[in-house]
């Protein structure tokens, strides 16, 4: 098995021999220097340290590149890797990419770095102790400590963000040098916020964009260990590029690196093989630059780009579908005043697996082009089938107004001086860590629109339903294009408790004269689930009702939910509960009993609602009309070799099937035309095991065992 690739280990190896050209300093002039730079930075004021900022550490790194700085080392990733005969990395089959809201372990950060010239002018590193004074290409010594400025809004930032983090899982830091713990630890328990739940790791960086350079944690095998896919980060930022290497070999965990460039603020994963992005990243793959490296050749350090092949839209798509193990790719049109990233974590995020929690832009910017195409982009993801064959569903959310609570004039002043959401935050298990926009401790204009705030977390509190929200205001990264997503990243959970189920959304029993509504349930863990349970309430009440699941063997549970008889308009709440045979307990969703899936019922019943972010206005969403789906037979032959068939007597819609393994994975999907009395299956391509066929129709769906033997 492959673990890594020469390309990062040969980018390792440039890493380090920068200290070749860096001067050489004895342990009491570096200490004396890092001294140095502290003091300048804790006697300057929030505006001049702002500025520091916004000029050293934008989004995407303002590099030059220019012909002379191609160089003649070739990236293998790209050249020889990257096409549909040889992948260049071979990955495990079953890798799991997990939904961002399922169990974690730790959320990785960096921290915010002030870095000078030997002289003290501002910089930014590009190698250990090599950087530049601005955007040019000659390299100077520098020297770089943390930010713990009593004046910097980042330093501020930064802590509630570890704080917020430990509160709710560990936190784990990468810092650029050893001695940079004791500073950071310093700092925090002068705020009253000591760090009690974390881990530092030690790999010299460029900035502190966490989200886009660190690497995409999976799972894998039968014991559901952890490895990390590394993706190739913006060129000019080398040092950042490689920190998930150095973190896979701190923690022995396998890393498989690609040469594709992508950055993981675009990356929105399902958790179920369904892949969602925009197009950002075919440019970012169309041209001639690879990752910058240190030219040693020379007697002075110089900066120099790999050379690689661009990369056609086919290539990338069958990259993604190869690395992140697809059953579905969804790629959308990027924005343009987004500050730069075009990535989609800036206006869409999901907490579960079926439904969308979208940024909804208010009617004075309606006519926008952002907000057009937001809304364009809505409708492509609501008209797209989900993992079970069902559309996916959306929760609409505001758009976070400047501090006087007016929109803005223009695209271009909300892309160079605000680009705010309210999306870009992360999970961390039952809490969510959120970026707000005002300070109620400050006045006038400078606390921020208090009341449009306060308004939108009701409706994030709805769109989230019984998550704790740690509140952080980060009007700091006005106009960067990123926010609390963008510098985090979600490390999953050991010994992981799968539950995927699709949610009946709503049930009209006039079209329906059902009395229960059936739910088909997987659960797995590595060593067995012992029992899995649901748990359901209406409306008026408060205690939920237990009922235990039936098992139907290999992972795969049923249970029948009453509903109340003759109601013409109620709503079930449930959660769901799955125990391993190790002891681990999980709840779905993880929020539970706080949180709950909620499914409106009755004889008035015709669609699900969607309400407006911004008036009390509620719209009434039709669905498909539903038909019973338990007259598909069992499937035959089964255990089966090549062919199954299925009949589907007196079934007069489409039906949809996926399917999937014991853990949970697509392994195929597709559509049976309505009017199909019978249909053939080709399984010849299915390893030996067991597997179920998840039928859809409409709202409801049935599971279906299958056998593969030979």
């Amino acid at each position: 098995m492959k673990k890594r690739l020469t390309l990062s280990v040969m980018m390792l190896c440039l890493m380090i021999s920068s200290s070749a050209f860096a001067q050489k300093l004895t342990p009491a002039e570096k200490q004396q220097k890092r001294q140095e730079v502290l003091a300048k930075f804790n006697a300057m004021s929030k505006e001049e340290i702002d500025s520091y900022h916004a000029q050293m550490y934008p989004r995407i790194p303002k590099v030059q590149k220019t012909p002379d700085m191609l160089g003649d080392a070739v990236s293998t990733l790209t050249n020889e890797a990257l096409n549909t005969k040889s992948k260049g990395v071979t990955l495990p089959e079953d890798m799991i990419f997990p939904i961002e809201s399922d169990e974690v372990q730790a959320i990785m950060m960096t921290w915010s770095y002030n870095t000078t010239t030997m002289n003290g002018a501002y910089a930014s590193q590009m190698f250990e102790g090599l950087g530049t004074t601005g955007y040019g290409t000659t390299l100077v010594d520098v020297v770089s400590v943390p930010d713990v400025s009593p004046n910097s809004s980042y330093a501020k930032l930064f802590a509630e963000l570890a704080n917020g983090i430990q509160k709710h899982a560990q936190v784990w830091i990468d810092i650029w040098d050893g001695a940079d713990s004791t500073i950071i630890k310093d700092f925090m328990a002068e705020r009253g916020t000591p760090l009690t739940n974390y881990r530092f790791f030690v790999h010299p960086g460029n900035a502190f964009w966490f989200r886009d350079f660190g690497p995409i944690v999976a799972y894998y095998g039968d014991n559901d260990d952890l490895a990390f896919v590394d993706i190739e980060y913006y060129g000019g930022r080398p040092l950042d590029d490689v920190i998930p290497v150095g973190i896979a070999n701190d923690l022995g965990w396998p890393i498989y690196t690609t040469g594709i460039e992508y950055e993981g603020g675009n990356i929105l994963l399902d958790g179920l093989g369904s892949l969602f992005t925009t197009t950002a990243l075919y440019s970012a793959n169309q041209d001639s630059y690879g990752q910058a490296y240190l030219d040693t050749t020379s007697s002075t350090p110089r900066l120099r780009y790999y050379s690689k092949q661009a990369l056609t839209k086919s290539q990338v798509d069958d990259s993604l579908r190869y690395l992140f193990n697809l059953s579905n790719l969804k790629v959308l049109p990027t924005l343009k005043y987004d500050g730069g990233t075009g990535h989609i974590d800036l206006y869409c995020d999901m907490w579960e697996e079926s439904s969308f929690v979208v940024a909804q832009y208010p009617d004075a910017l309606a006519s926008a082009t952002d907000a057009i195409k937001v809304a364009n982009n809505l409708d492509t993801l609501l008209a797209t089938d989900n993992c079970f064959g069902e559309k996916y569903t959306a929760v609409r959310i505001p758009l976070p107004a400047k501090n006087n609570g007016a929109w803005y004039t223009s695209e271009t002043q909300y892309n160079n001086s605000y680009t705010r959401s309210y999306s870009n935050h992360v999970f961390v298990n039952d809490a969510i860590v959120q970026p707000v926009f005002y300070d109620t401790t400050l006045s006038g204009t400078q606390a921020g629109d208090i009341e449009g705030n306060k308004r939108a977390m009701k409706f994030l509190k709805e769109a989230y339903p019984g998550y704790k929200f740690e509140e952080i205001d980060v009007r700091s990264f006005d106009g960067f294009g990123g926010a609390i997503h963008c510098i985090t990243k979600q490390v999953p959970a050991e010994n992981p408790v799968r539950i995927y189920h699709q949610p009946v959304r709503y049930i009209n029993t006039t079209e329906n004269p059902a009395t229960s509504v059936n739910l088909s349930i997987l659960s797995q863990n590595k060593s067995g689930i012992d029992n899995v349970k649901l748990y359901y309430h209406y409306s008026g009440e408060t205690n939920y009702t237990e009922l235990a699941c039936t098992s139907m063997g290999d992972n795969m549970y049923s249970v029948d939910v009453p509903l109340q008889n003759g109601v013409a308009n109620d709503t079930l709440f449930y959660y769901i509960s799955s125990t391993s045979n190790n002891g681990k307990t999980i709840t779905k969703p993880m929020t539970a009993p706080e949180g709950y899936y909620t499914m409106p019922y009755g004889t008035e019943i015709t669609g699900v609602v969607v309400k407006n972010p911004y008036d009390t206005t509620s719209v009434s969403i039709e669905g498909l009309a539903m038909n019973t789906i338990d007259n598909i037979s069992e499937i035959y032959p089964n255990p089966a070799n090549a062919e199954v068939s299925v009949s589907l007597e007196g079934i007069n819609s489409d039906v949809y099937y996926r399917i999937i393994n014991v853990k949970g994975q697509a392994v195929k999907t597709d559509k049976i035309v309505k009017g199909t009395s019978s249909y053939t299956m080709n399984v010849e391509d299915l390893a030996e095991g067991v597997y179920w066929v998840v039928f859809t129709n409409g709202n409801f769906s049935t599971a279906r065992k299958l056998v593969i033997a030979r």
